[in-house]
């Protein structure tokens, strides 16, 4: 079932024009911004969008300006997340990671998804990687996604971890 819907759901994304992309990840981003605990966190987990994902470079970049510290996901066998640097370099899955890797460890953690659930279950990739992490962290959880990727329902599993909240262009749902 969840193979279904990632196929299904990665085509429509891909089907984003680069400016409704940017658009929509521009309000996404406000969105975001206006949260409590957007505001008070001091250390903000993104992840460096790969595809037709939410694009996150602006939404890091203002982060910083605001005087965040941000850290972003490294890949190997697990996620650790480092502080972000511009000095970028290809990791694992082709996903891009900084080159020097300095271990930062967020207060908040934007989730990326291919499908969220009213439910505030999230279907990522399949490998399993955010769902171990956040299993083990506890770290308050905000997943962010295009408004046509919300479901009312998703098929959940025993490992998948909820999210906070989840953050799309139109709303935001707790």
């Amino acid at each position: 079932m969840k193979h279904i819907m990632r196929k299904g759901m990665l085509e429509k994304r891909n089907k984003l024009s680069k400016e409704e992309s940017l658009s929509h990840s521009r309000k996404i981003m406000q969105n975001l911004f206006s949260t409590e605990k957007f505001k008070q966190a001091q250390v903000v987990g993104f992840y460096l969008s790969k595809g037709s994902e939410v694009p996150t470079l602006e939404m890091i970049h203002e982060a910083i300006k605001l005087g965040k510290k941000v850290a972003v996901p490294v890949t190997n066998e697990n996620i650790e997340f480092c502080e972000f640097s511009d000095d970028l370099i290809e990791g694992k899955y082709g996903i891009p990671e900084p080159r020097e890797k300095v271990p930062l460890e967020p207060g908040l953690v934007i989730v990326p998804g291919i499908a969220f659930g009213r439910c505030m279950h999230r279907v990522g990739y399949g490998k399993g990687y955010y769902d171990k992490y956040l299993k083990k962290t506890k770290v308050y959880r905000i997943g962010i996604c295009y408004e046509f990727q919300i479901f009312n329902q998703l098929p959940t599993h025993e490992d998948d971890v909820p999210m906070n909240e989840i953050i799309t262009e139109q709303r935001i749902i707790k």
